[in-house]
């Protein structure tokens, strides 16, 4: 099975090349740090990109997946993470080839979790309203693609992009103190296990949505402070704070569904940080 990873540079998709399962070949691509660059936005260069290397499924990681990005330009967000993502899928919706796409926990409003794929989503920043923009190009053009929304995901730096586990590791062991909101509460999930559970999909012809994650959420400041903790540091260093109000406050997702149909493990908070300790001893 060929499977082409667009955002292959990314935090999720260097984690999957760490963990490509027997019988596939990966052809990862991304758009500025990668030997294959393929801008999704590009219909023409997609289809060039398709048609060099006939995969049988492609995996749609990339995104303007920070935030604060999609909040400093709004258009970028959009080109990207729903213009592009609906190129990607009319172009494998032509080929008849099946898709898998990444989205994010953030198309909730975060004022009435836990959320089911059957919740209706309500975005209330630009990077939520953009994701959500995505899934809806990805699901109109390509009616057999599987959706996937997922959460923070946490465990070692990878590709440079320094996920917040490893930010709040950092300080700890710098002993300086941690700002962390109380009033975002998220799934927190590692970075090793969506990679997993991604590639389990890959296997599948599940279609629709499908949410992955801990089956518990916490707060930063909660998360953070355990975490601290388990690596041995002192956890009156995290300090809670209110964070932004274009932060949902509580983003559950319920994951009940993805715990009956997958194999990868859908773990509990202290499993997860679990995880992230020892992701963090690979060098």
């Amino acid at each position: 099975m060929q499977v082409l990873i667009t955002g292959a540079t990314g935090y999720l998709g260097t984690a999957m090349l760490e963990a490509v399962p027997d019988g596939v070949e990966a052809i990862p691509v991304g758009f500025s740090r990668s030997e294959r660059s393929v801008d999704i936005t590009d219909s023409t260069a997609l289809e060039a990109a398709l048609a060099d290397h006939l995969p049988d499924v492609i995996v749609h990681l990339a995104a303007v997946s920070e935030v604060a990005k999609a909040v400093a330009d709004p258009s970028v967000a959009s080109a990207v993470n729903a213009a592009g993502a609906g190129v990607v899928a009319a172009a494998a919706a032509a080929r008849g080839i099946r898709l898998v796409a990444l989205s994010s926990d953030v198309v909730f409003d975060g004022a009435t979790g836990p959320y089911s794929e059957q919740s209706t989503p309500n975005p209330i920043n630009d990077y939520g309203r953009s994701k959500l923009a995505g899934e809806e190009a990805v699901r109109s053009a390509h009616p057999q693609a599987l959706v996937v929304r997922t959460s923070v995901l946490v465990g070692r730096d990878r590709a440079q992009r320094h996920p917040f586990s490893a930010f709040v590791l950092e300080q700890a062991a710098a002993g300086t103190e941690i700002v962390l909101y109380e009033n975002e509460r998220r799934n927190f999930y590692p970075v090793t296990h969506a990679a997993t559970a991604v590639w389990e999909c890959v296997g599948t012809d599940a279609s629709g949505l499908l949410h992955i994650g801990a089956v518990e959420s916490a707060s930063r400041f909660e998360f953070g402070r355990q975490l601290i903790a388990a690596a041995g540091f002192d956890p009156a260093l995290a300090l809670a704070a209110i964070g932004p109000a274009d932060r949902p406050s509580d983003l559950t997702l319920d994951v009940g569904l993805a715990r009956g149909v997958l194999g990868t493990p859908m773990p509990t908070m202290s499993e997860v940080i679990a995880e992230v300790i020892a992701d963090g001893t690979v060098t």
